[in-house]
């Protein structure tokens, strides 16, 4: 980890220890204040949830999960307050069980390390007070959940702690340079959604605290957010199981033909680079990234001695090659694939003026993604050594791309794509 990266763990973790020790002494003031024993089970079940919502995470990627803590600590914010959420949120940390990413298997979530815990904690501690702090001079007070009168500090204190946590979580890596800022943009934007979906769940939950009885109307509250858990997971399984067949599809591929090694995972990260530069959404930066991995799937049935002659290809040879797109995409029709994808698997040698294989379409016949995957391809197929030649230098390639836009090449993707390689110099 770079120095300046230390640095801001290190400063985020003492401020974000000091203050959960103002949140416990102002919290447990109160507590004492206001007959405790009474509100000693409202107490130890919203910890209880917040804990469930701390071991039930969901993965996003293999090393990559995200809870559900954002819907117990906006029901505890609605009904007493930000203290009051860092208060439950630490105590349920105390009890939390989370799943090891790469055994499976259920282990404390202190167990990550003392530096990690101090710093994960620190950021939603933050994540919550800055928040509450920006809500504060609203005609509104926690406690106050008729509607509309919630609606908006509900609405405001879910993103804003989400978009706060985002930020101070994703700066470490972005100061360590495993991300750029964009990237940061883009990731937070794409979550958004499942932020405001979860709004309304939390205010049910600060129903439930604030009624008297209220363990089993946070049970029946709780049943929704399970069965949405429950469901999410399913599409993420879903989608992981959707990334290894595609995995499984590029090793076979790679196996036969020793050019494409390496040569699909460089087209994906050029895509998505174009992608980005041309403010994509993380959706479409997805679909582009498995239509990049997968474009050159036909040549699965191509000979081997055509896919490695050490010579140029003649034409009934070069007609075989031809054939692979159609072939590419006849494989992947049945697997499921959004139908952008299998547009960039057909039509990633189709020209811009109509000259390409194997329709020869014009550009206003393809779509923006297959448009982005022809110049990629070209570039790498440029820079990359081939049995029967040398690979261009890196420069030569690009006055290429620039020397046929317009006629080979979409000259705006083209300049995107000069624009992105500008930008990592």
């Amino acid at each position: 980890m770079k120095t300046r990266a230390k640095v801001y763990v290190g400063l985020v973790s003492a401020i974000g220890l000091l203050c959960t020790i103002g949140c416990f002494a102002i919290f447990l003031r109160h507590f004492f204040a206001n007959d405790p024993l009474t509100h000693l089970l409202p107490l130890i079940i919203m910890v209880a949830v917040c804990t469930m919502c701390r071991s039930l995470p969901l993965y996003i990627r293999q090393n990559e999960t995200i809870d559900v803590s954002i819907i117990s600590v906006l029901g505890i914010y609605l009904t007493q307050g930000a203290c009051a959420a860092v208060t439950v949120f630490i105590l349920g940390s105390l009890f939390a069980f989370e799943p090891n990413p790469k055994t499976k298997k259920y282990v404390h979530s202190f167990s990550i390390g003392i530096e990690k815990v101090l710093f994960n904690n620190a950021t939603i501690v933050l994540s919550i007070l800055l928040p509450a702090a920006l809500l504060y001079p609203l005609p509104w007070q926690p406690g106050e959940l008729t509607l509309p009168a919630a609606l908006l500090p509900t609405a405001l204190f879910s993103l804003l702690t989400f978009v706060v946590n985002g930020l101070l979580q994703l700066a470490r890596p972005c100061l360590d340079g495993q991300v750029r800022l964009r990237e940061v943009g883009m990731m937070l934007l794409g979550l958004t959604p499942n932020v405001i979906a979860a709004m309304p769940m939390g205010y049910l939950l600060a129903i439930g605290y604030s009624t008297p009885g209220n363990v089993w109307v946070v049970v029946l509250m709780l049943l929704p957010l399970l069965l949405a858990r429950y469901a999410w997971k399913l599409y993420l399984d879903s989608q992981s199981a959707q990334s290894r067949l595609i995995t499984a599809f590029i090793h076979s591929l790679e196996a036969k033909d020793h050019y494409t090694q390496g040569h699909s995972a460089r087209v994906a990260e050029y895509c998505v680079e174009i992608g980005q530069q041309m403010n994509f959404s993380p959706r479409r930066l997805r679909l582009l990234r498995q239509g990049a991995l997968l474009h050159d799937i036909g040549k699965i049935g191509v000979s081997d001695s055509i896919l490695n002659k050490p010579d140029k290809l003649n034409a009934e040879e070069f007609q075989a090659i031809q054939a692979h797109p159609v072939t590419g995409t006849n494989i992947l029709n049945d697997v499921g694939l959004a139908p952008e994808v299998l547009e960039m698997v057909h039509g990633h040698h189709e020209r811009y003026d109509g000259k390409g294989y194997p329709d020869g379409v014009r550009s206003e016949k393809l779509s923006l993604m297959t448009r982005i995957l022809c110049v990629a391809d070209a570039y790498d197929a440029m820079t990359s050594d081939r049995p029967y030649r040398k690979g261009l230098p890196r420069e030569e390639a690009v006055r290429r791309l620039l020397e046929n836009a317009g006629t080979q090449f979409d000259p705006e993707v083209v300049q995107a794509f000069v624009a992105a390689e500008r930008a990592k110099q």
